[in-house]
């Protein structure tokens, strides 16, 4: 990975050579040819960026670039400028490119360059992409600069409008290449799509504190020191986290992920305490934790709740038991019978000590639990 300093820090990650070394060769089925794409893509995705950061800059922020697979970011917290200070961000950087397929055109008209077939890709190149990247599909420029103006008349629900209108237009162009037998551009738009179905299902439960970039950047943070195993630097971070940001995806997160730190460390009370404030957004693993806690905490609707999502995240012997036995307590026969099976086909040996629990007491009597123990004596 390159870092570059300076007034706007610039970080090429190596993914960004790998891609635009094979779209160059793609194009030119040359080494020469390739280490050429490689400096023309270079040189458009960096002046693309320049234009957001530079603009992002004389509005007071600071912003840093970041060369990655498929293009490059300028990351900047824009959120708290006025909605026409974000759309100028956004729309400087197509007009540089386009300013930059002009300068290619005017140079290959001097003398000097005339016939130059590196001035005229570069200008096709910048030409083309200022034109895709103008489409309001998100996470294209046209779809921020979309959304920025849908926002400013709908507020947050300006956000989903957005993301819908994208969603639409994404699958038009991927169909209509499709059709055209295009399938590299049609695969790429299908992409979009999909990723605007997603932000779109996840933005309904999205509040104002996921929007800043200050509460991102910090989530960004506390998940890089859980992966370097900083502990207490990512539950101090997390924690931070749910005291700013109150509620939504951000607090979810921070909170989901705290429960599960304080699991690990055997607070087992704080952490079933946060898993549950969280619960109606857990992730498998969350879920399956708050299962095995709520039983322990003997809140049998939660953990009978919680069942199928828990199985599913993890078949063990245990999480069919505990179903089993939380439908037990509510009094629910047929689904215990059902765990109780579950739990025989995923290798408990022996029912015996199981069913003598007292967990199973409300259900004894029912003639279906008594066929279901009778039957299992008989087949051990």
């Amino acid at each position: 990975m390159i870092r570059i300093p300076g007034p706007i820090p610039i970080t090429i990650r190596p993914v960004f050579w790998i891609f635009a070394a094979l779209i160059g060769f793609l194009y030119s089925q040359s080494i020469v040819g390739t280490l050429i794409w490689v400096g023309i893509i270079f040189i458009s995705v960096l002046f693309h960026e320049f234009g957001h950061a530079l603009t992002a800059k004389f509005f007071g922020k600071k912003p840093r670039i970041e060369l990655v697979a498929l293009g490059g970011l300028t990351i900047h917290d824009s959120q708290d400028l006025p909605y026409w200070k974000q759309f100028f961000i956004t729309l400087n950087g197509p007009l540089f490119g386009f300013i930059l397929a002009l300068s290619a055109w005017g140079l290959s008209k001097v003398s000097l360059f005339s016939g130059t077939w590196i001035l005229r890709d570069l200008f096709i190149v910048n030409c083309f992409w200022t034109v895709v990247n103008l489409i309001p599909v998100l996470p294209l420029d046209g779809g921020q600069l979309l959304r920025i103006v849908l926002e400013r008349f709908f507020g947050a629900k300006g956000d989903r409008y957005a993301l819908m209108v994208g969603l639409i237009c994404a699958l038009g162009i991927s169909f209509f290449f499709f059709i055209m037998q295009s399938f590299l551009i049609g695969a790429l738009f299908f992409l979009f799509a999909f990723q605007c179905f997603e932000m779109w299902r996840s933005s309904r439960k999205m509040e104002e504190s996921d929007r800043k970039e200050n509460l991102r950047e910090m989530l960004l943070k506390a998940e890089e020191a859980l992966v370097l195993g900083e502990i207490d630097q990512a539950m101090a971070l997390f924690r931070s986290l749910r005291e700013q940001s109150k509620k939504g995806l951000i607090w979810s997160t921070a909170t989901q992920q705290l429960g599960l730190l304080e699991y690990e460390q055997g607070n087992r009370e704080v952490a079933y305490a946060l898993l549950l404030e969280a619960q109606k957004d857990l992730v498998d693993e969350a879920t399956y934790v708050l299962h095995e806690l709520a039983f322990e905490e003997k809140n049998y609707k939660l953990v009978a709740d919680l069942s199928a999502k828990a199985f599913q995240a993890n078949q063990e012997v245990d999480v069919a038991l505990r179903s089993a036995g939380a439908f037990a307590q509510i009094g629910q026969v047929k689904p215990a019978i059902g765990w109780l099976h579950a739990a025989l086909e995923q290798g408990l040996e022996s029912l015996d000590t199981i069913i003598a629990s007292t967990l199973y007491d409300p259900i004894r009597s029912d003639s279906h639990f008594q066929k279901f123990i009778s039957t299992a004596k008989k087949n051990p």
